[in-house]
């Protein structure tokens, strides 16, 4: 597993072409995320040219795979098939999911959570039951 200690980490999501990228990247920006396999919206390009922009990043760029992944299996395919080193989770995904993840990859793990009113318990239950196996939340 690689070692993902960043503070004050800003991730900028959405990328659409090269020259966007390439704009970020001038201004300093490190992560690119990209939403992909989303359960709704339409994706803002497909995996292939997702692929094609990330070859082109420099080595100290990073991108970030943004999907609604529920297995690990996907999770590895997605950042495998795009050359994503980091996948950030929307949704629920079990923890024998995440596990999983940890033993099969060497992915840097990022896990979405949702605030809601009055869902603070839940979030408690969700970070401690997770924090071994999830980077960054």
């Amino acid at each position: 597993m690689k070692e993902f200690r960043v503070k004050n980490l800003i991730q900028i999501a959405g990328i659409i072409d090269l020259a966007e990228a390439d704009l970020l990247i001038n201004e300093g920006v490190k992560y690119l995320g990209f939403p992909l396999r989303l359960p709704v919206n339409k994706e803002d390009l497909s995996e292939e040219a997702a692929k094609q922009l990330i070859s082109k990043f420099p080595q100290n760029v990073h991108a970030i795979a943004i999907s609604y992944s529920k297995t690990a299996e996907d999770a590895i395919n997605l950042c495998s098939k795009i050359g994503a080193t980091i996948i950030q989770l929307h949704g629920p995904i079990s923890l024998t999911e995440l596990k999983k993840l940890r033993r099969n990859s060497e992915l840097s793990v990022i896990k979405s959570l949702v605030f809601k009113e009055n869902n603070f318990e839940e979030l408690l239950s969700t970070l401690e039951g997770m924090q071994g196996f999830v980077d960054a939340f």
